[in-house]
C-alpha cells in the first residue's frame, strides 16, 4: 500500500493523483496542512526532509520518495505503466519528464507566487518575460504534438507531468490554448481520460 501525502489539488498533487488512477496502485491520502505542527514536521522529514508535498511511502518496501517527477518515475517502474522498456522510448520520455521538471513547473511556480505578491514591479518587469517563457514552452509543445497524439506516442509520465500545468494556463498566463491547436488537442485528449475524470471529482 502506499501513502499519498498532499494537501490542496495544485498542478504537482494532480500528477500523482493521476498517475495513482491510472496505474491503479492502491494507495491512501494522507492530507498535510500547509502549515503543520513542528511535531509533524519532523516526523514528516523522515519522508521528505524538505517537508513538502506531494510524497509518498510505498509500504511494501519502505521506499519514500519526494518531488514529483521522481514520484511519477518510481511509480512507472513500480507498476510497469507509463514509461517505455526500450533505451530510445525510454529517454525520449525522461527528456520531456526533465523539461516540465526544469523549466514548466518552475516558471509556473515563479509567476504564480508573484501574481500572489500582487507587486507593481513584479507586474512590470517579471510578468512579462515569465509570459513570454511560457508561450514559448507551448510552441514547443504544440510542434512536438504536431506530430503524434501524445508527447512520445504513446500516452506516458511526461504526458502527466505536463497536463496539470496546461490546465491553468489561461488562468494564470493568460495564454489562450486555443492558439495552439496540437497542444489543445492533446489537452482536451487527457481531459477525457477516465482516471482524469475521477480525479477532477475527487476531494483533495
Amino acid at each position: 500500500m502506499i501513502i499519498f501525502y498532499r494537501n490542496t489539488a495544485s498542478p504537482n498533487i494532480q500528477k500523482i493523483a493521476l498517475m495513482l488512477a491510472e496505474t491503479r496502485l492502491p494507495y491512501v491520502a494522507q492530507s498535510v496542512d500547509r502549515e503543520p505542527d513542528g511535531a509533524f514536521v519532523n516526523s514528516f522529514r523522515a519522508i521528505n526532509p524538505n517537508a513538502t508535498v506531494p510524497a509518498i511511502l510505498d509500504q511494501d518496501n519502505g521506499v519514500s520518495v519526494f518531488e514529483s517527477g521522481a514520484i511519477l518515475y518510481y511509480l512507472a517502474e513500480k507498476s510497469g505503466q507509463l514509461l517505455p522498456k526500450e533505451i530510445k522510448a525510454r529517454t525520449e520520455v525522461m527528456k520531456w519528464l526533465m523539461f516540465e521538471v526544469a523549466n514548466v513547473g518552475p516558471v509556473m511556480g515563479e509567476l504564480y507566487h508573484g501574481l500572489l505578491m500582487d507587486n507593481p514591479a513584479f507586474t512590470e518587469h517579471h510578468l512579462p518575460r515569465y509570459r513570454d517563457k511560457l508561450s514559448r514552452f507551448c510552441a514547443l509543445l504544440d510542434e512536438q504534438l504536431k506530430r503524434q497524439r501524445y508527447l512520445c506516442g504513446d500516452y506516458s509520465i511526461a504526458d502527466i507531468a505536463l497536463y496539470p500545468w496546461c490546465g491553468i494556463l489561461e488562468d494564470i498566463a493568460d495564454i489562450d490554448l486555443h492558439d495552439y491547436a496540437h497542444l489543445h488537442r492533446w489537452t482536451t485528449d487527457i481531459n477525457m481520460h477516465p482516471a482524469t475524470q475521477l480525479i477532477a471529482t475527487t476531494k483533495p
